[in-house]
């Protein structure tokens, strides 16, 4: 069964050349049971 999040997030640098996407903090919590997992990530960057 799949499940969908849906949140607005913020780009962190995490090191030099790395990049992270940083949930919301009540996000976080739900997302932490698949610590370690590969996920599919959609990505919308509204202009403006």
């Amino acid at each position: 069964m799949s499940q969908v999040y849906v949140f607005e997030a913020k780009v962190v640098r995490f090191s030099k050349n790395r990049y992270i996407i940083y949930p919301p903090r009540e996000y976080q919590l739900k997302l932490e049971k698949f610590h370690g997992r590969k996920i599919k990530v959609i990505t919308v960057i509204e202009s403006g």
